[in-house]
Formats: C-alpha cells, sequence, structure tokens
C-alpha cells in the first residue's frame, strides 16, 4: 500500500491517496479535484471510497467534482457529517461563495468501532474524535493514522467554531496522540509524520 499526500490550494489541506495493489484507490478528504485525475489516469485506477476527516469547507470542496467524476464511489463521514453536508452553513460553504449542499444513497454515517475493508487484507478502523467539529472521525489502516484536524503537531487544535467544544478537543487531541507513538501519522494540514513519537515535536 502507498499513500500520496496532495496539498490543497484551499489552505493548504491534505488530501491523502490510499493506494493498493487494486484497480480502486481511496481518499481521505478531498479538495483540489485535478491532482486526483491526473494520479488516477496515470495509474489507470478510479475512486471507490471517499473517507472525510470532517465536514469543514477546505476539506471536502471537491467533492462534487469528483461524484460527477465516480458517480458510484461512497461518501464516508459521521453522523452530524452526513447532516453538514445537507447545509451549506454547517460545512461551511456558504462562507467561500461556494455552496455545497449534498445528499444521496451513496453517502453513509461512520460510528466508532466501524470497520470497512479497503481491500482483501486491508481494513480501515474508525475512531470518533470530536471537539475541532462535531463530525471529526480518524481513521486508522494498519500503521497508519489519519487525524485530520483533531490533532496536527505542533499547533494548537482549533475548539472555537460553532459546532467545536474545547474539552472534546483536548480529550481526542490526547487519544489520537496516545494511538500514534510509533504509527505514521497523517493530519489534516501540514507534513506527515513518518514513525511519529510525540516528544520529537
Amino acid at each position: 500500500m502507498k499513500i500520496k499526500q496532495i496539498i490543497n490550494s484551499i489552505f493548504t489541506s491534505n488530501t491523502y491517496v490510499v493506494d493498493d495493489k487494486i484497480d480502486a484507490v481511496s481518499l481521505i478528504d478531498i479538495g483540489d479535484i485535478q491532482p486526483i485525475i491526473d494520479y488516477l489516469n496515470k495509474e489507470k485506477k478510479y475512486v471507490r471510497f471517499v473517507f472525510l476527516t470532517h465536514t469543514h469547507y477546505d476539506h471536502i470542496y471537491g467533492i462534487r467534482e469528483l461524484i460527477r467524476y465516480y458517480p458510484d464511489c461512497i461518501v464516508y463521514t459521521s453522523g452530524f457529517g452526513k447532516d453538514a453536508l445537507k447545509s451549506d452553513k454547517l460545512n461551511f460553504s456558504r462562507y467561500h461563495n461556494d455552496p455545497i449542499i449534498l445528499s444521496g444513497n451513496n453517502i453513509e454515517a461512520l460510528h466508532e468501532g466501524d470497520k470497512i475493508e479497503l481491500s482483501a487484507d486491508i481494513n480501515l478502523e474508525v475512531l470518533e474524535t470530536p471537539g475541532h467539529d462535531k463530525s471529526c472521525l480518524t481513521y486508522k489502516i494498519g500503521n497508519n493514522l489519519f487525524s485530520g484536524d483533531s490533532y496536527i503537531p505542533e499547533l494548537k487544535v482549533i475548539a472555537s467554531f460553532p459546532n467545536s467544544n474545547k474539552v472534546d478537543a483536548e480529550n481526542s487531541k490526547e487519544r489520537i496522540k496516545s494511538l500514534a507513538e510509533g504509527m505514521n501519522l497523517y493530519p489534516g494540514h501540514g507534513d506527515a509524520y513518518i514513525n511519529y513519537h510525540s516528544c520529537s515535536e
């Protein structure tokens, strides 16, 4: 399995392409669409799953165009995230003059402990890590952890949005930090950390 990081043009959010040996890839968050399409065309693959770490605009703004390219892909988010995709107020897209209102049978809610099979020998595990937003999820794939904005090393977790919670944010941060020890950590902004150790921050 290989993981490709794409740094997006809006707020330099990260999209991660999770590419196994099969003919489909999974995405963690979706911003700029063109680098995704270029990669897929080069590798002759398609998008099967999109996993949203949370539903703030800078982590979802490419979703409509992606679904136009790959209408059968499944978008996974939390229960609150599913509601937020239907509301340009909750996902903040109205404040970027790019209202996103999205619903459909291909959007599914994930919960703590859920597992999704990406391929025959690779599963994705779900952790609920609210605080930055009610929609926040963290994903574990083998020795790789995708924390979104729930934990970005060396940065304070922002918990001042309408659906933030400072206590939850701190609890989620500490949970992710503990779990991430010795793993590869892929946050929603900034660099990836291979073999992460919190003492090295």
